[in-house]
């Protein structure tokens, strides 16, 4: 029990005393303060992982590369958070860098034996194969207008084109996809973006993704990023050394 002579005198700043009561050992223990940016970020995570895997298997038509696109652009949105944060559409920031990395021409280079082709069931692969064989800006624009549902020009600005560019290649896109589906191929071009929309919903909903829960995707972003400034450091350190050893070489020469 605590009474009124437990409040001990504790002097301010300005010479005035206030009280404090010390900790009652019956008082219930205080509740642990969650760091602002972290609990953000992981709710961003947690809204949008799953949709930006999927997002990137139609466009890469590759699990892995799906993986390591999601784990890229969480961990560029933790680098720069206070930008991604500010962001008028956070969302859509890391959507857009999700969808670059997964559209990387470099990923041709990498062995087979890394990759990991898509499992899809037998109704969905024509759609997917239409897909992959479009150009990567038709793919991207294809998804974010018919699959996401973005307004013309937020595909636009999100694919860094102009509308009428945008515009022409969702058109060719469509029409692309109609003459490999005969679904599409049925119904007149004016039906052939909302048909699509619903080819890639269903086709999307059985994908098999199992994102990392945000925890664990926030401290793999952090070891990731202290592992690229480590390394960056330690290259300015080596160059650095080099060229004053070089120098220095130089100069008793």
């Amino acid at each position: 029990m605590t009474r009124f002579k437990d409040y001990l005198p504790v002097t301010r700043r300005n010479g005035q005393h206030a009280r404090r009561r010390p900790a009652d050992p019956e008082d219930p223990a205080p509740l642990p303060q969650l760091h602002a940016p972290m609990v953000a970020f992981q709710r961003l995570y947690e809204g949008s992982a799953g949709s930006l895997v999927r997002q990137s298997l139609l466009l890469s038509g590759d699990s892995a590369i799906a993986d390591r696109a999601l784990a890229h652009a969480f961990r560029l949105a933790w680098e720069r958070w206070p930008e991604v944060a500010t962001d008028r559409d956070p969302a859509g920031w890391v959507r857009a860098t999700c969808h670059e990395f997964a559209l990387s021409p470099w990923h041709q280079l990498v062995p087979d034996r890394w990759r990991r082709p898509v499992l899809i069931g037998d109704e969905h692969r024509p759609l997917l194969a239409g897909l992959l064989a479009l150009p990567r800006g038709y793919r991207r624009a294809l998804l974010l207008w018919d699959g996401v549902g973005l307004t013309p020009a937020e595909v636009a600005a999100e694919c860094e084109a102009t509308a009428t560019a945008t515009e022409s290649r969702v058109t060719h896109a469509r029409a692309a996809l109609a003459e490999r589906l005969p679904v599409l191929a049925a119904v007149p071009p004016a039906e052939h973006g909302p048909l699509i929309g619903a080819l890639l919903t269903r086709c999307a909903d059985t994908l098999p993704v199992r994102p990392l829960p945000a925890p664990a995707a926030l401290a793999a972003s952090e070891r990731t990023s202290r592992r690229i400034v480590g390394a960056a450091t330690a290259l300015v350190t080596g160059t650095t050394v080099t060229l004053v050893g070089s120098g220095l070489l130089a100069a008793l020469q």
